[in-house]
C-alpha cells in the first residue's frame, strides 16, 4: 500500500451547480478515479456534467433511493484501495492523494478518516469526535453546543479536531460521511452503510462497527474540505444550521437503541426533548425583539423543532429494528 489508488465517490441529487464546483475542486487530490451517482436528479445534472468528465463512472437512477443507497452503489463500483466519499455540496480546499495514502500506509489499522471541514466563510465545522452521549445530545438540541466556541478560551480546552497536534492525525470515535476516506479492506469487512437510517447517523453506525472490528478512525489535516451544510437536505422543516431535525433526532436514537440499548436510548430521548424545549423557549424570547427577517427564520426553526419533538414522541411507539 505504498501508493494505493484513490477513488472519489460523489452522490448527487438536484445539486447540479454545487456538484460542478465539487468536481472542479478534485484536481487538488491528484490522480484519482471518479464515480458519480445521480440519485434521480431532475435538474439535468447528468446531461450537464457527464460530457465534462468522460472518464468518470456514471451511475444514474430514474427515481431517488436516498443518499445512503447512492453512496453504497458508488462505493461498490469504485476500484481504489482508498475510497473517498464526498457530499455533492463540498469542495476540496487542499489535499494530495499521495499524502492521504501515506497516512494509511503508516497505520495499518486506520480504517477510516475524516477531513477538516469548514463553512463557506472559513469558520471551522465539526469534523469528528467522541461518540454521542445524552449530555452531547442535549447540547445539540438546545443549541448550546453551537454557542460554546464563542466563549473565550473554549478552543484552548477543546481545539478543532485535527488541529491540536499540528500535522498529526487526531484519533476520534467517528467522522461524518460528508468527507469520509475509507480503506477498502475496512469497507469490505464492515460496510456497507445501513440504509434503514433516514438521512443521518449511517456514518456513526459504520464507525461503531469499524471500531468493534478493531479499526481506528482519525481526522487528518492533509484533507481540508469546504461544506455548504444543509444544501443536500430537503428544504422543508430545516432547523439549526440547515439540518432536518426530525430525521436527525430519530436517526441518532436509532443508532443508540441498536448499539447502546434501550436504557441509553430513553436517557437520550429525554435529553433531546429537554434541549429542544429550551431552544424553542429561547427562540420565542428572541422573537419578541427580532426584526422581520429574523422572525421569519425563527418561525421556521420553531416549526422544525415542533416536528422533531413530534418525531421523538412517535419513536417511543416505534423503536428501531434490531441489528441484523
Amino acid at each position: 500500500m505504498s501508493a494505493p489508488r484513490l477513488s472519489v465517490v460523489v452522490p448527487t441529487r438536484d445539486t447540479r451547480e454545487l456538484t460542478a464546483r465539487c468536481l472542479a475542486s478534485l484536481d487538488r487530490l491528484g490522480e484519482h478515479e471518479l464515480v458519480l451517482v445521480d440519485d434521480g436528479s431532475t435538474d439535468g445534472t447528468t446531461d450537464a456534467l457527464c460530457p465534462r468528465y468522460p472518464e468518470a463512472i456514471w451511475l444514474r437512477s430514474e427515481t431517488s433511493g436516498g443518499f445512503t443507497r447512492a453512496a453504497n452503489q458508488g462505493l461498490a463500483s469504485a476500484s481504489g484501495q482508498l475510497l473517498l466519499l464526498l457530499n455533492s455540496d463540498t469542495e476540496i480546499l487542499a489535499g494530495a492523494g499521495a499524502a492521504l495514502a501515506a497516512r494509511f500506509a503508516a497505520d495499518e489499522k486506520l480504517g477510516a478518516a475524516g477531513a477538516l471541514l469548514c463553512y463557506p466563510d472559513g469558520a471551522p465545522q465539526w469534523s469528528g469526535g467522541p461518540e454521542p452521549t445524552p449530555r452531547w445530545l442535549f447540547a445539540l438540541s438546545s443549541g448550546l453546543g453551537a454557542l460554546a466556541p464563542r466563549f473565550p478560551g473554549y478552543r484552548k480546552l477543546r481545539p478543532v479536531s485535527g488541529t491540536s497536534g499540528g500535522a498529526a492525525a487526531t484519533p476520534v470515535d467517528w467522522v461524518p460521511g460528508t468527507a469520509m476516506l475509507l480503506r477498502r479492506e475496512a469497507w469490505q469487512a464492515c460496510g456497507p452503510f445501513d440504509d434503514s437510517y433516514r438521512f443521518y447517523a449511517q456514518d456513526l453506525d459504520l464507525a461503531t462497527r469499524l471500531r468493534v472490528a478493531g479499526w481506528r478512525l482519525a481526522v487528518i489535516p492533509d484533507l481540508r474540505v469546504l461544506h455548504h451544510l444543509g444544501a443536500t437536505v430537503d428544504r422543508l422543516e430545516r432547523g439549526h444550521q440547515g439540518q432536518r431535525l426530525d430525521w436527525l433526532y430519530r436517526d441518532l436514537l436509532s443508532w443508540g437503541e441498536r448499539h447502546r440499548g434501550q436504557r441509553w436510548a430513553k436517557r437520550a430521548r429525554r435529553a433531546l426533548v429537554r434541549g429542544a424545549r429550551l431552544r424553542a423557549a429561547a427562540l420565542a424570547l428572541e422573537g419578541l425583539t427580532a426584526g422581520r427577517e429574523r422572525r421569519a427564520r425563527i418561525a421556521l426553526e420553531r416549526r422544525a423543532l415542533a416536528s422533531a419533538r413530534a418525531a421523538l414522541a412517535a419513536s417511543v411507539e416505534a423503536p428501531a429494528p434490531p441489528l441484523s
